[in-house]
């Protein structure tokens, strides 16, 4: 009966190895770092980065000078970078619908497990009840069957007795392994969702970092063409 639950856990274990959307987020940072975007404007993609791998922490951030970029190092504009970190956010967001859709599997499961306990609770209270009515059950020196009806009362009450503690067992581990899953549920939605909330937050810092050059292509005006990344194509 529990096998349902532990194909829930099962499911909720892989989701929380978040590993390959740390790596894609450590790519990104990469790339970042090949493009010589400023470090106050991947703050939001460490932080992601953190989230998803708590343990490993984010790695170091160089954004390196002016000459030490090579073509194929990086991004080439800050419309690439920006979709690596959609693409990513997409990603993640995948892995939310994902978790999602087993935490309310798995809330199911933990209420039918629930109502099962109580059920199996009240049907012990019952068989309990109808054992003593049995052992209380009279019988005749003169037997005119009343001995048989007693052993088969008493047989059937200890019977349902074993059967409502073998579902009460059941829905007991049922109800342990939802538990369990929730304890992994819950704390991932919380980093996923710690995540989602800094890639999003990455292009506004985007544009706060490079405000004033921004306004200064807004207003017509071309960067050197030997800049690097916002400031213009790779050499």
């Amino acid at each position: 009966m529990s096998g349902y639950q532990e194909q829930l856990h099962g499911r909720a274990e892989m989701l929380d190895e978040t590993g390959e959307l740390a790596a894609a987020v450590t790519a990104i940072l990469a790339g970042a770092s090949g493009a010589g975007v400023d470090p106050r404007a991947i703050t939001s993609l460490r932080a992601a980065l953190a989230a998803l791998d708590p343990a490993g922490g984010a790695p170091g951030y160089q954004a390196g000078s002016r000459t030490d970029r090579h073509p194929g190092s990086g991004y080439d504009s800050d419309s690439e970078f920006l979709e690596a970190v959609s693409d990513a956010e997409d990603q993640i967001g995948d892995w939310v619908h994902d978790m999602n859709q087993i935490h309310e599997q798995v809330t199911a499961a933990l209420t039918e497990a629930h109502a099962d306990r109580e059920r199996g609770q009240r049907d012990l209270e019952t068989a309990r009840q109808d054992l003593a009515a049995a052992y209380a059950m009279p019988t005749k020196k003169d037997c005119d069957g009343c001995h048989g009806r007693k052993a088969a009362a008493i047989t059937a009450a200890e019977a349902a007795i074993a059967g409502a503690e073998e579902r009460i067992r059941d829905a007991a581990r049922r109800v342990g392994i939802c538990e369990d899953t929730a304890e992994i549920l819950d704390p991932l939605t919380r980093r996923l969702h710690a995540a989602l909330h800094a890639l999003r937050q990455v292009p506004h810092d985007l544009g706060e970092v490079y405000e004033l050059i921004y306004q200064f292509i807004r207003r017509g005006g071309k960067m050197p063409h030997l800049g690097r990344w916002i400031e213009g194509a790779p050499a």
